[in-house]
């Protein structure tokens, strides 16, 4: 059987997301609602929060440093040691009840990440939500759309299949 532990108490609303930093060994994680960003050690000490104004889908780390946030405010870059944010892209800025999700790296280092459709249900179709990709260079592709909720990004080994 395996042990099971709470490696930090934080009580949060809907915490989502883990990353592992290997070069910093800390975890990363979200809490969605509240729009907070949570770092800790293995051990679950060093605990660092930091507040974003809004909602997190997601967060993948920069090798430059900072993270990139899915926020429901768009993709954002934001700066550990500021806490500042720099807008990138809101493409569905003015689609009421419709924000950025689940979203993960590929090995080309581009971050794909889909939107919800916060109003949706299986009679209210189609159903909003997009997939996005996000290149190095900050340009931001459609993918695909007509996505209720996303969630669990992750490809095959032979990069050859997306799985979402």
């Amino acid at each position: 059987m395996i042990d099971i532990e709470v490696c930090v108490d934080c009580k949060q609303v809907l915490g989502e997301g883990p990353v592992w930093d290997v070069a910093e060994q800390r975890l990363y994680f979200v809490d969605t609602v509240k729009g907070e960003i949570w770092r800790c050690a293995p051990d679950g000490s060093e605990v660092t929060v930091w507040s974003i104004p809004g909602e997190i889908g997601s967060l993948a780390l920069r090798k430059r440093g900072g993270a990139l946030l899915a926020l429901d405010s768009g993709l954002q870059l934001f700066d550990f040691e500021t806490g500042k944010l720099e807008r990138i892209a809101h493409p569905e800025e003015g689609r009421e009840g419709v924000r950025f999700n689940d979203g993960k790296v590929d090995k080309q280092g581009r971050f794909v990440v889909a939107s919800l459709d916060l109003k949706a249900s299986a009679e209210n179709r189609p159903w909003r939500g997009r997939l996005f990709r996000l290149d190095i260079d900050l340009s931001l592709h459609e993918l695909d759309s007509g996505y209720w909720i996303s969630n669990g990004p992750c490809w095959s080994p032979d990069d050859k299949s997306f799985y979402l």
